[in-house]
């Protein structure tokens, strides 16, 4: 009798863990929210705006237990770090500074810092003269790109010479 009784809570048992795993119901709902995922992603939708809430809730509503979950937690992280802050961008070109460095390069390095500097600051009113400042820093640059010639060709290295060479063989 005991042997029976036995068997019967472990069928039981199995039973109930099988039925339970049956009622999972997070691949369910991680294939809606996936679902509303991929609208707002092929409507181009930014992920700040607010019909990503609904899509964010979606995948939180998936259980904890279920074996969807994993796959919503990392939809989830993707799209907290798509919401979060973005890094200043970039207004200058990069310029090189130090020994051997030209007056161009010398200028792009200052033109970089300010864009940086500029691309960091808040506020408004401090942002104005910080403008002005790379607005002149570019114009600098302009004239010494303009006047800059490689290594061994300077502005007089081309007087005296031909503006194009002419055939021999052929007279114009």
């Amino acid at each position: 009798m005991r042997i029976a009784t036995r068997r019967l809570t472990a069928l039981s048992l199995v039973l109930c863990l099988h039925l339970a795993t049956g009622c999972d119901k997070g691949p369910e709902q991680l294939q809606a929210a996936e679902a509303d995922y991929k609208a707002l992603v092929d409507r181009g939708v930014p992920p700040r705006n607010p019909e990503w809430d609904a899509v964010i809730a979606a995948f939180e509503a998936v259980p904890r237990d279920s074996k969807a979950r994993p796959e919503a937690e990392a939809r989830l992280a993707a799209i907290r770090t798509l919401r979060g802050t973005l890094p200043p961008r970039p207004l200058a070109t990069p310029g090189a500074t130090g020994p051997g460095t030209d007056a161009a390069d010398v200028k792009r390095a200052a033109c970089e810092a300010l864009a940086k500097k500029l691309g960091e600051t808040r506020e408004e009113s401090a942002r104005e003269p910080l403008k002005q400042a790379l607005q002149q820093c570019r114009a600098e640059l302009i004239k010494y790109e303009a006047h800059a010639h490689p290594e061994g060709e300077e502005g007089s290295a081309h007087a005296g010479e031909p503006a194009a060479p002419v055939d021999a063989g052929n007279p114009r």
